[in-house]
């Protein structure tokens, strides 16, 4: 008795399973479809100029980052100089103070 009422119902599913099958969409049906295709396309273009924009994002970072090192670098470079230079000009003075002092004395 079980058996007959399981294949009667498997029978009543196929039955509208083959139904369902031949029964061409309605409008509204392939309305919802193509709703929903339009909105993964845009969802998709969205997601994509998202991943655009960040990678600019990522890139404009990066360059900016490499002018902080350039402006660091050359930053130690002017100190570099500045303090070569003020040694120059110590022992110039120096020279020159010494030159003077034997100038005098030989007067």
């Amino acid at each position: 008795m079980g058996c007959k009422i399981s294949l009667v119902f498997l029978l009543i599913i196929a039955l509208i399973a083959v139904i369902n099958a031949s029964i061409p969409p309605t409008a509204s049906q392939i309305h919802a479809k193509l709703n929903a295709q339009h909105l993964l396309n845009t969802l998709h273009r969205q997601i994509k100029a998202k991943e655009a924009e960040m990678q600019n994002a990522e890139t404009i970072n990066r360059n900016f980052e490499r002018m902080i090192q350039l402006v660091n670098i050359l930053g130690q470079v002017d100190n570099f100089l500045t303090e070569r230079t003020k040694n120059v000009i110590k022992k110039l003075a120096l020279l020159v103070e010494d030159e003077e002092k034997f100038a005098s004395s030989e007067d």
